[in-house]
């Protein structure tokens, strides 16, 4: 069984959960005039509201995927704020990218998976 939760109109729900595994969607700031360390905090606040509905928390995340407007120029903000939000007992398997954002002020997206 399928259980998805915080629909956006026709295209996706926010989170999802099947067989024991909670999915979450790209998430993207809502504050875009922040820099990336105050879009990365949004983000990983509201990737902790979907694990909480979903049943789960950070400290069961299995993999995330985290796009970058500017990895060189930003890699090393965007990972003191994940250091500081991740457990130290619970890194999950991650993989960092450069990507072209949906608009151009986003500057990080994170989508990650999660053990229920």
């Amino acid at each position: 069984m399928i259980h998805r939760f915080e629909p956006n109109g026709k295209r996706l729900s926010h989170v999802l959960v099947h067989n024991g595994i909670a999915y979450v969607t790209g998430q993207t700031p809502v504050d875009r005039s922040q820099d990336i360390t105050g879009q990365t905090q949004q983000i990983l606040a509201r990737i902790d509201e979907l694990l909480a509905i979903a049943g789960t928390d950070k400290s069961k995340i299995l993999f995330a995927q985290v796009w970058l407007k500017h990895v060189v120029k930003d890699f090393a903000a965007m990972n003191a704020v994940w250091e500081q939000w991740i457990p130290a007992e619970a890194l999950p398997a991650r993989a960092t990218v450069e990507a072209n954002l949906a608009a151009e002020n986003i500057l990080v997206e994170i989508a990650l998976q999660a053990a229920i």
